[in-house]
C-alpha cells in the first residue's frame, strides 16, 4: 500500500509500506493492505511505518487519516 504523510508546510514521507500504526484519538489504528476504506481523527503521538522488515517512527501533532479504496493511505498532520 502506499502511505503518504503531509503537513501544510511539506510532505513529510512518500512511499510503499507494509504496515502503519497511528495514533487514534480511541486508540492505536494498525493498517495493513487491503484495509476497508476509513476516515479518522488522529491524536498526537507517533506513526510506526513498516518496510521491508524495518520500522521507523514519525511524530504527529494530531489531524485525519484516510484509506481509500484502493489501499492508499493519507495522513494529513496538523504538524
Amino acid at each position: 500500500m502506499h502511505l503518504n504523510i503531509v503537513t501544510t508546510e511539506e510532505s513529510v514521507y512518500s512511499g510503499d509500506i507494509d504496515l502503519l500504526v497511528a495514533p487514534g484519538i480511541e486508540g492505536l489504528l494498525g493498517i495493513l493492505p487491503r484495509h476497508a476504506p476509513l476516515l479518522t481523527v488522529l491524536s498526537s503521538g507517533n506513526v510506526l511505518i513498516r518496510k521491508d522488515g524495518k520500522d521507523e517512527e514519525i511524530m504527529i501533532k494530531g489531524g485525519f487519516l484516510e484509506v481509500t479504496i484502493d489501499s492508499d493511505v493519507t495522513i494529513l498532520a496538523n504538524s
